[in-house]
C-alpha cells in the first residue's frame, strides 16, 4: 500500500535521536544507574558517552535489530545451532522415507 495515509507505519518514532520507546528508556536507566555511582560532572559525560553509543549502534539499522539479534542468539546458544522449529521439536519424526512438507513427489 503506498498511500500516503500508511506512511507513518513505516517511520521510525524518535526521540533525541534513540528510537523510542526502546533505546531512549534504556539511556534513561542508565542514565539514573550513572546518577547514583557517579559525581555530577562524571555523570554528565558518562550520559552522554551512554547516549553517543547506543546512536552509533543503531545507525543504520533496522527497528528493534538488537531485540531481534539477542534473541536469535539466545535460541542458537540454547538450542546448540538448531533453529528451526522441526529440529528443535521433541516429536518422533518419520523413520520410513523423505521427510518433505509437500506432496509433489508422491505417486498416485
Amino acid at each position: 500500500m503506498e498511500a500516503p495515509v500508511y506512511r507513518h507505519a513505516d517511520a521510525r518514532v524518535t526521540l533525541l535521536g534513540l528510537n523510542f520507546p526502546g533505546d531512549f528508556f534504556l539511556v534513561v536507566v542508565t542514565s539514573y544507574l550513572w546518577l547514583m555511582l557517579l559525581r555530577p560532572l562524571s555523570f554528565l559525560l558518562a550520559v552522554a558517552l551512554t547516549h553517543a553509543v547506543v546512536a552509533l549502534l543503531n545507525s543504520g539499522r533496522p527497528p528493534q535489530h538488537w531485540r531481534h539479534a539477542l534473541a536469535f542468539h539466545l535460541r542458537r546458544a540454547l538450542y546448540r545451532g538448531v533453529l528451526s522449529a522441526a529440529a528443535r521439536s521433541h516429536a518422533p519424526q518419520f523413520p520410513f522415507g523423505p521427510y518433505g512438507s509437500s506432496a509433489r513427489g508422491r505417486p498416485p
